[in-house]
């Protein structure tokens, strides 16, 4: 293997050959790049004893990515073979176990996984199912009466969101807590008032629709996994006989049974290696995971070499982040959020040791930002960003919201300043480009004899020219015809044959080409007419994907005998709001991953910036309900749209699963639940500020909208960490 001049953070975990190790590791640290080049070292010193390693982590474009690194790293060494390890999602592990014996847990060997997708149609399905079939009433009981009838669509839209992720955890919890729906369904009484009452149904339903498909979701696989290799004794050695080493990455992630099933591999051989980063524990309020898991491996494990050093970003931006940590670890009024962060100050690279060092921008580029409206606050964000692209054009930019619905209001003002930009949010426009698309193309063949939906989907969908004004005025020629006319006598008609080299004239007959073979086609199977669609368009891999789903859930929806029309399909590819499809796109488009370019603007939540670096970092909305600091406060999980007595919902169903599982309730959930959320969002803040590179801006607003004289509006203050952070900026600047 080739010299490589490692870090001294890095020496103790390259020299690494057995036992538990434990690696703690910063933003920017190099985690990817470390476990890589160990996996290879113990390959090529052949420690792995004729059997394989196994690398772990939850994302599949980290497989990807951990697969390229290592073949490459092994191929500079003519090592060629590549089953010496296997890298793969924790899921995918669980299912390699199930299928060695599917019959210790009573399944056949054809059994299907429902990926997050179909898993999202089943469940939303379950839900409409129990709302029109007798359960609308006990849905809306929940809601606060409103008078005027846009508060009461407000409410209702909001609740609808709620409530499918409540009942998605609650049904995660009951299943990691082995309560199958009839066992529930003795637990509680013919009476319960309980908002389990309302769960029960669709868990059922849910349950039922699974079994119905052949299919197990993420939550059953993890159980049969553990199950099997609990119960089979010859399961097991066989699992634990196959890997000489464990490397599981972005361990802060993980819930209590992934790691006992890691436990069990690992039992025989003992090596086990899991790195992670308990600051970056941001998933824990809409999924299992917990980083105690990790904490209690730290304290356990044979050795724990902590990564401190990070190249990622300038030394100021590091020191903020440090100064974050500081503050929560020593000072913070709420005690028990001051475990929220790990206390690890994290240190630049020495410079003139041959490595990547850290950025050394000219001046202190961090900024902090108040205004007096969120609009202001966009604008002027969009206004800086339009300035730093003009000064600096190769600068990445990262614009940072906290909610998917934000993403779409900068988006929209970076659109009327001419920007280019990605959006990472369910809603970018070019991401719904190919539902939209297919809508287009649907509400035409809904009205194939309208002049104007012809020349519309010519227009979104298939003609391509620079020439605005020449499209204009060709559109205004086309008026003259009937539909009839230009897509079955087109070649007759001498008046609207023009130039035939422009890119106008050919994307315009290529697309009546099209448009005449889709009106042919016939519609006995909408999902086939759906596919047959994406066919046509010669789709990129993403688009395409989606198009796959999109047709999945035709079938699904159909084979339920519910009569869907080709009209109820181009409601549903329109609607914004429509959970599956927006799930679909947010999973599709992430599949590879996504790494902002040189030069690229980028707007996503601050969760989906995980991972991500920019030279230059926006951080919006920093006020106190979105990042609370104590539990008096107003908090997300007390839905204001609510009544009282259950205004935190995902308190009281952890609560009731408690009573029922174990005849008490054993926490404070309302409390709890604030606590957590207090402790993921600073780790949020912790993620945001780490992902910059040279250049930081922090802001929030003292109002939502704009302020209206004859009406009260109320203000917002600012969050405790932006004022804390503030006064430290503003002794940096003094002192230079």
């Amino acid at each position: 293997m080739s010299k490589i001049n490692y870090r001294e953070d890095q020496i103790p975990i390259i020299n690494y050959t057995n036992g538990t190790m434990a690696v703690p590791a910063v933003p920017g640290a190099g985690k990817t790049f470390i476990v890589t080049n160990l996996v290879s070292k113990l390959i090529l010193e052949k420690k792995y004893n004729n059997k394989k390693i196994l690398i772990l982590t939850y994302m599949n474009s980290a497989v990807n990515n951990f697969k390229g690194r290592i073949k490459k790293l092994l191929e500079e060494n003519d090592i060629l073979d590549t089953n010496l390890y296997e890298v793969m999602t924790i899921h995918s592990l669980a299912v390699k176990i199930i299928k060695e014996k599917p019959e210790v847990v009573m399944l056949s060997e054809e059994f299907n996984i429902a990926d997050d997708l179909q898993k999202n149609i089943i469940l939303n399905e379950c839900i409409m199912n129990f709302r029109l079939n007798g359960g609308e009433k006990a849905f809306r009981y929940f809601l606060k009466e409103q008078k005027e009838e846009k508060w009461r669509d407000i409410t209702l839209d909001l609740w609808e969101k709620g409530f499918y992720d409540l009942v998605g955890n609650a049904i995660s919890d009951l299943k990691y807590k082995e309560i199958t729906p009839d066992k529930l369904e003795n637990l509680i009484s013919s009476g319960y008032k309980g908002m389990l009452n309302i769960i029960l149904p669709i868990y059922r339903q849910y349950d039922k629709k699974l079994k119905q498909n052949g299919l197990l979701d993420y939550d059953d696989i993890l159980i049969l996994a553990y199950r099997a290799l609990s119960l089979d004794e010859e399961l097991r050695s066989k699992m634990q006989n196959k890997y000489m080493y464990i490397f599981e990455d972005e361990c802060q992630d993980s819930n209590e049974i992934q790691g006992n099933i890691i436990k069990i591999i690992c039992n025989e051989s003992k090596n086990l290696v899991r790195v992670g980063d308990i600051n970056q524990s941001i998933t824990g309020t809409f999924s299992s995971a917990d980083p105690k898991y990790f904490k209690e491996f730290i304290k356990e494990a044979d050795c724990c070499y902590r990564m401190d050093m990070s190249n990622r970003s300038s030394k100021d931006i590091l020191d903020l982040a440090n100064k974050l940590v500081d503050y929560v670890t020593n000072e913070f009024t709420q005690c028990e959020c001051r475990d929220a962060l790990e206390a690890m100050n994290i240190k630049t690279v020495k410079s003139g040791m041959g490595y990547k060092e850290n950025p050394k921008p000219e001046t202190y580029n961090i900024n902090v930002k108040w205004y007096d409206t969120w609009k202001k606050e966009i604008e002027e964000t969009v206004r800086y960003t339009k300035g730093i692209k003009k000064k600096y054009p190769d600068k990445s930019i990262g614009i940072l919201v906290p909610y998917n619905d934000q993403i779409t209001q900068v988006a929209k003002i970076l659109s009327d300043n001419e920007l280019e930009f990605e959006e990472l949010g369910p809603n970018a426009l070019n991401k719904r480009k190919i539902l939209n698309n297919i809508s287009f193309i649907i509400d035409f063949v809904l009205n194939c004899d309208d002049i104007n939906k012809l020349i519309s989907v010519l227009d979104k969908v298939f003609i391509k020219t620079e020439n605005d004004l020449g499209k204009k005025d060709f559109f205004e020629l086309l008026k003259s015809y009937s539909t009839e006319d230009i897509i079955y006598d087109i070649k007759n008609k001498e008046s609207l044959i023009i130039d035939k080299d422009s890119s106008l004239y050919k994307s315009f007959l290529e697309g009546i080409d099209t448009l005449k073979e889709i009106l042919e086609y016939p519609l006995e199977r909408l999902d086939i007419f759906i596919l047959f669609i994406g066919e046509k368009l010669n789709l990129e891999k993403e688009d395409k994907a989606i198009v796959d789903y999109v047709a999945f859930y035709i079938k699904y929806t159909t084979s339920e005998k519910i009569n869907i029309t080709l009209k109820d399909v181009y409601e549903i590819l329109l609607n914004t709001k429509n959970k599956v499809f927006n799930h679909i796109i947010e999973v599709v488009y992430e599949m590879n991953g996504y790494e902002p370019e040189p030069g690229s603007i980028t707007v996503c939540n601050y969760h989906k910036s995980k991972g991500m670096e920019w030279d230059c970092v926006f951080l919006l909305g920093l006020v106190e309900y979105n990042f609370p600091d104590n539990v008096k406060q107003k908090f997300q999980c007390d839905k204001w749209y609510l009544i009282d007595k259950y205004k935190n919902p995902l308190a009281i169903i952890k609560a009731e699963i408690d009573s029922v599982f174990k005849g008490e309730i054993l926490k404070d959930y309302t409390y709890k639940t604030k606590i957590d959320l207090i402790n993921e969002k600073i780790r949020l803040l912790y993620v945001g500020i780490t992902r910059a590179k040279e250049m930081l801006i922090l802001s929030g607003s003292a109002y939502k909208e704009e302020v209206d004289k004859g009406k009260k509006n109320r203000e917002q203050k600012p969050s405790i960490y932006l004022k804390e952070l503030n006064r430290y900026i503003i002794q940096k600047r003094e002192q230079l």
